[in-house]
Parts: C-alpha cells; sequence; structure tokens
C-alpha cells in the first residue's frame, strides 16, 4: 500500500512541509488510492450513461468521518 504522501511541488525537488493541524484532516478524510480505485472501476464498468459523476467522499461520509475521527485513529502520515 502507498503510504506517502507527495513532499515535493511540481517536481521541482522543493519540499512541502504539512503542519500537524492539515495532516489531521488529511488522515480524517484521505483514503488510499487502492480503496477509491475499486470503487470507480466497478462503477465505471457497470455505467450505460454520458457525463455520469460518480462521488467517493459524499458529504455524509466527510461529516461522518470527522464526528467518528476521535474513535477511528487513521494513519497516513508519519509523525
Amino acid at each position: 500500500m502507498i503510504t506517502n504522501f507527495i513532499t515535493t511541488a511540481l517536481g521541482d525537488g522543493e519540499k512541502i512541509t504539512l503542519d500537524e493541524k492539515t495532516k489531521k484532516v488529511y488522515n480524517i478524510l484521505g483514503d488510499y488510492p487502492e480503496t477509491i480505485a475499486e470503487f470507480m472501476v466497478e462503477k465505471i464498468i457497470n455505467n450505460e450513461k454520458n457525463n455520469v459523476k460518480f462521488t467517493w467522499l459524499t458529504n455524509r461520509k466527510a461529516a461522518w468521518r470527522f464526528m467518528t475521527s476521535g474513535f477511528n485513529k487513521r494513519d497516513f502520515f508519519s509523525k
């Protein structure tokens, strides 16, 4: 699994530093690419319409993640 976040801006080698508050939000809202791809591929393959919007992180899901973040620890960033 991919556990690192992109740490350079525009490929120029300059490091991006994220403060702890930003890391916390990314840990709450973030998902591994493999998880999202599994969802999206199934939707795309079964789709028979044009101009369809597939939504992974809905407002309801985002709100639920913030409400339960104290109980469900997600750690995509090494501290």
